[in-house]
């Protein structure tokens, strides 16, 4: 096979994903399916994906047969702390570079780690000389890219939540610029609530024609993306899977909860008062993380223990002996009077049972009640069951929380399921 590419035939990529716990069979390589959806999207062919273990020499073997193969190179994994982290050294040494130090990837990952902080860190803010650095928001692992002869490569984090949004945001458009590839025709969704696994099953489940997509993992959402097959196609699909899990949950386009309260609430004029048990002022450090939130958030109350909702709510002691700090009735007593405490026009209450402990056959962990009430007595309340650790629990719950905030200013006008599908 000639060691250089046919600069007239279509661009191609080569996959590595790196680590022995692939090829043991610990866990499965999600990255091949992810990356050769979108690299199909922008008209590069995958020639192959190969998972390879932590061993330096099959590595470099491997690395230096797809740069000779491939218009592109993607690495996933190999770039943690420890010693078999390999990903920096075979890219340095195939490419004939050393490996550099960067002040400023030492500081960003002094800056996310903290205390947690280990000088076998120090390895992670090196990278092959002349390759750039690619910041990672979302762990303490950057990646890099640059070029091996006429191949681009790209070296990429392996937790999922950590390559996809670096593919997404950094990487996407250099594979447009570097191969002339043409923007994808997408649609744009984000899913709320919703475990990424779920998401997957609906879109396998939903898919019309020859739809495919790719999925960030933000700290509050998923951001998907609908590809290939006609328009047509892709709002049919969207349009199965919002049906099915609930216009909450699945909304078109890149929608940040907490701006979509922020923007109905400024419009009219009207303000938010919160009420958190479980979520510890979580709903109101989202919406305070805007811009000009004064306008809208009257402000709110952290009532973590049963005392405090009784004596700064004047939460009923009864209706928490009667029905618990978890229920119906506490959410609904907490949202009512944090909005005539407030003088707001809506507020909104949160209970539940973050874990890992507190849960009950009845009220397992997870297990958590939303109230939302306006000033003109009209009122919501919401039973949710959340899957997952006391953080992802208390994110989901925040959700919910900004999603019924809407619900009811948008029944206060009037119209029963605001922003629903069509």
């Amino acid at each position: 096979m000639s060691d250089t590419k046919d600069p007239a035939s279509p661009a191609s990529a080569s996959i590595l994903s790196v680590g022995t716990e692939l090829t043991d069979g610990k866990i499965g390589d999600t990255h091949g399916r992810y990356l050769s959806a979108a690299l199909r999207a922008l008209s590069i062919q995958v020639r192959r994906i190969v998972s390879i273990p932590d061993d330096r020499l099959q590595f470099m073997a491997e690395v230096r047969m797809a740069t000779k193969e491939s218009s592109l190179l993607i690495v996933t994994g190999g770039l943690g702390p420890t010693s078999d982290d390999l990903t920096r050294e075979v890219i340095a040494a195939v490419a004939g570079m050393e490996l550099e130090f960067l002040p400023a990837a030492w500081e960003s990952i002094e800056r996310r780690l903290g205390t947690g902080l280990s000088e076998t860190n120090r390895k992670q803010a090196y990278i092959p000389h002349g390759f750039d650095l690619v910041p990672n928001d979302n762990g303490s692992a950057p990646g890099f890219m640059g070029a091996i002869g006429a191949c681009q490569v790209v070296c990429l984090p392996g937790p999922p939540r950590e390559l996809r949004p670096m593919f997404e945001r950094a990487i996407v458009p250099h594979l447009r610029t570097w191969f002339s590839a043409p923007a994808a025709e997408e649609l744009a969704a984000s899913a709320f609530m919703l475990p990424e696994s779920a998401l997957e099953e609906l879109l396998q489940r939903h898919r019309h024609g020859d739809v495919t997509w790719g999925t960030r993992f933000d700290e509050f959402r998923i951001a998907f993306f609908l590809r290939g097959g006609t328009d047509s196609d892709r709002r049919a699909t969207f349009a199965a899977i919002a049906n099915e899990a609930g216009w909450q949950k699945i909304r078109e386009g890149e929608v940040d909860p907490a701006q979509v309260v922020f923007e109905e609430l400024r419009i009219r004029g009207t303000t938010l008062s919160t009420a958190e048990s479980c979520t510890g002022g979580l709903v109101a450090k989202l919406i305070t993380d805007i811009a000009g939130s004064s306008s809208v958030l009257w402000g709110g109350w952290v009532v973590y223990s049963n005392d405090a909702k009784v004596r700064q709510l004047g939460v009923n002691a009864r209706t928490l002996e009667d029905h618990g700090a978890v229920s119906r009735e506490t959410v609904r007593e907490m949202a009512s009077s944090a909005c005539s405490l407030s003088g707001s026009d809506y507020a909104v209450a949160v209970s539940g049972i973050a874990g890992p402990d507190g849960g009950t056959a009845e009220k397992p962990v997870g297990t958590v009640w939303i109230g939302v009430a306006a000033r003109d007595g009209r009122a919501i309340e919401e039973l949710y069951s959340f899957r997952g650790d006391r953080s992802r629990v208390r994110r989901s719950s925040a959700v919910a929380a900004l999603l019924l905030v809407e619900q009811l200013i948008g029944r206060t006008d009037g119209v029963k399921e605001k922003n629903g599908p069509a």
